[in-house]
């Protein structure tokens, strides 16, 4: 018996220290290795397409205040309707919705015209919002130049 003991102690001690020994070895998974951090990607300086850039302002009519014929015209185009009587001059430019009138006076005899009054009416004759149907004359809206 006793030797049946001594081998089964023996047993004993050689699996314990099979197993530590086989804790201290190589498991089959290697430890990772260090890696080149990669080059930094390079933002692109566009703006999404959906951004828009905010509207431009409304155009003001009192920017054609002073003005001769032939600058308002280089703004506003060609008119429908240029009328002279004496030292008065009237444009008119018209649109489907309005009708956006210029009037030009002479301040001295052989003086150029200049835009003195400016009113917008409806089809219909009546007083429109003068900066709507400058808009709707304007070509795209806003003014040529800006």
């Amino acid at each position: 018996m006793s030797l049946t003991v001594k081998s089964f102690s023996k047993s004993f001690l050689f699996i314990a220290a099979s197993g530590l020994l086989a804790a201290c070895g190589p498991t089959g998974v290697e430890p990772p290795q260090p890696q080149a951090p990669e080059p930094p990607i390079e933002a692109k300086q566009t703006l999404p397409q959906d951004i828009q850039q905010p509207a431009p302002p409304p155009p003001e009519p009192e920017r054609l205040q002073g003005m001769n014929p032939g600058e308002v015209m280089a703004l506003l185009g060609d008119p429908s309707l240029v009328r002279r009587d004496g030292a008065i001059q009237v444009m008119l430019f018209e649109n489907e919705t309005c009708v956006f009138e210029v009037v030009f006076r002479e301040p001295s005899q052989n003086e150029y015209f200049q835009a003195h009054h400016i009113a917008a009416r409806g089809r219909d004759g009546r007083t429109t919002d003068t900066q709507a149907c400058l808009m709707k004359v304007l070509p795209n809206g806003q003014w040529p130049d800006k």
